[in-house]
């Protein structure tokens, strides 16, 4: 565990989201119950999955009160939006999928630091782009992720993969490899 203010200095240096902006969206996130509020004589303190929603709250550009919302539905998008009721517990949502490559961003693999991670402000979406030119896309279970260049205009954000497992190591220390 972490400070909030050492992880929200940490995504302002390695992200470059605005300080002042990643405190509006933290505290909507804290009203909602996703941080933690801290007490009088302990600030809050943070996990590498609470960093990571803060991460997705702020890349998905909403307003302040849907950052909390936005945060709520990223968690449950599917591998190409299936549904994975009975499926393996092996397939990973989006969340999972995306906290495996940044844990092995941290443990400095040389190809999975290359990757990207594009959050769709538009649609509730993530795409995993790898430096060999795959792309792994996450929706809403019955989304068709295959038409995405269909749907007109889209918004996004893509985040450095790198970037991102530098403010963890920042905030948490160096992961082991």
């Amino acid at each position: 565990m972490a400070s909030l203010n050492n992880a929200l200095d940490a995504i302002a240096k390695h992200l470059e989201f605005p300080r002042r902006r990643s405190g509006g969206i933290s505290r909507r996130m804290q009203e909602a119950g996703q941080l933690a509020l801290g007490t009088p004589s302990a600030p809050p303190q943070v996990s590498d999955d609470d960093v990571l929603d803060l991460i997705a709250a702020l890349a998905a550009d909403t307003t302040l009160h849907e950052a909390a919302v936005a945060v709520r539905n990223f968690k449950p998008l599917t591998p190409g939006g299936v549904n994975l009721d009975g499926a393996p517990d092996y397939i990973p949502d989006a969340r999972i999928a995306v906290a495996f490559l940044v844990e092995d961003a941290r443990a400095r693999v040389a190809e999975v630091r290359k990757s990207q991670i594009e959050i769709f402000h538009n649609s509730c979406a993530i795409a995993i782009h790898h430096p060999n030119g795959r792309i792994d896309r996450f929706c809403m279970t019955g989304q068709d992720a295959s038409h995405w260049s269909k749907r007109g205009h889209n918004k996004s954000t893509t985040l450095n993969v790198a970037a991102i497992a530098d403010a963890l190591d920042e905030i948490f220390g160096k992961a082991q490899a």
